[in-house]
């Protein structure tokens, strides 16, 4: 116990030394600020979106009524879109990158004809849950002036949780994720080794009483304090996406130690900034790429298999299954086993290339 106290220490100490270097370093602060500022963009862009006033509108016809409204311009100039769903289940499964379900009760061509004020039954995402009472005021308002008369829009505890195997913004949200994570891994942690090698620090540290485990385990917590600046913002940020937080929080784990391994072995390697440039280039794309791929229902069957394999696929996938439901445990853990095992792998060569240096 004593020892792994010590070891601890002196990872401890070594990772202190490297997250007040980064803070010192004009590089390492504009590349975590630009992350930043582009965690806070993507989310206004994405969630907010103040400047869309478009809703596009699943709707359910339980009676067939006489309505054919396609397009509907309010007098503030919202536009209500309207697709048809032949179920209820379709209609949830069709609001995968909508705004609203709505189901249009039998009698409503009566109520209407009656001068009487109607129930519309609204359904929205999970995502949505605490704007509930917002929600139903909002479509009230709307549907009476689309419909020319008094309606009420009632939402309550219609509340749908996205289906795994269905796109939306929660892959979205995954694949934001995977891009911040690794992009401030990869700009700010193989940089400060860069200069470290310039500097001589870095060789003062093998020569220390330091073990090569004791260094990179110094470096990934360094690393880890930089992508939890990042990626935990993100992650704050999008917390209304989230159903299975402990699914969510093992995958942003799973982001963060793949990412600072990675970063790592990148900059074990890398010997200049201009070598430190191309392979950052390199890297991102087949990084980004394979999860998107993955998560996007039109690709073939025999491309998911191949990307699966995928480490970023794998770690992306656990993230949009803590957003949804309908989630096998073997599909959980065959990502699992994935994103462990690359972990493992990327850890274990950074180790080997310090001791090779040490040596």
């Amino acid at each position: 116990m004593r020892t792994l106290l010590d070891s601890l220490y002196i990872a401890w100490i070594i990772g202190t030394k490297d997250i007040v270097d980064a803070l010192k370093n004009k590089v390492t602060i504009v590349s975590i600020l630009i992350m930043v500022g582009m965690v806070v963009f993507f989310f206004w862009f994405g969630t907010w979106r103040p400047f869309d006033q478009n809703v596009t509108v699943v709707v359910y016809d339980e009676g067939h009524t006489s309505l054919t409204i396609n397009t509907a311009k309010l007098a503030n100039g919202a536009t209500y879109e309207f697709r048809e769903a032949s179920s209820l289940p379709e209609m949830q499964t069709k609001m995968a990158h909508q705004t609203l379900g709505l189901v249009l009760p039998a009698d409503l061509d009566r109520s209407l004809t009656s001068g009487a004020t109607p129930t519309l039954q609204g359904y929205v995402f999970w995502v949505d849950r605490m704007k509930v009472a917002q929600l139903e005021a909002k479509y009230t308002q709307a549907f009476s002036e689309i419909l020319g008369q008094p309606v009420r829009v009632v939402i309550g505890r219609n509340i749908v949780i996205p289906q795994a195997g269905v796109g939306g913004m929660q892959a979205t949200v995954a694949e934001q994720l995977i891009y911040f994570v690794f992009s401030v891994a990869l700009f700010v942690i193989p940089h400060l080794m860069v200069e470290e090698r310039r500097t001589k620090t870095l060789d003062a540290l093998l020569t220390s009483p330091a073990s090569p485990g004791q260094v990179v385990l110094g470096k990934a917590l360094a690393g880890f304090f930089y992508v939890l600046i990042v990626g935990g913002l993100a992650l704050a940020l999008n917390w209304a996406f989230i159903v299975h937080w402990g699914l969510a929080l093992i995958a942003f784990m799973g982001y963060a130690l793949f990412a600072v391994g990675l970063a790592l072995v990148l900059g074990s390697w890398i010997k200049s900034p201009q070598q430190l440039a191309i392979g950052t280039l390199v890297l991102l794309p087949l990084l980004v790429v394979p999860p998107l791929f993955f998560m996007e229902p039109a690709v073939r069957a025999s491309i998911r298999a191949i990307l699966r394999w995928f480490p970023s696929a794998a770690l992306a996938s656990l993230f949009r299954f803590s957003c949804s439901t309908g989630v096998s445990a073997a599909q959980i853990w065959s990502n699992v086993a994935v994103a462990a095992a690359s972990i493992a792998a990327v850890f274990g060569l950074v180790i080997w290339k310090v001791r090779q240096s040490d040596r």
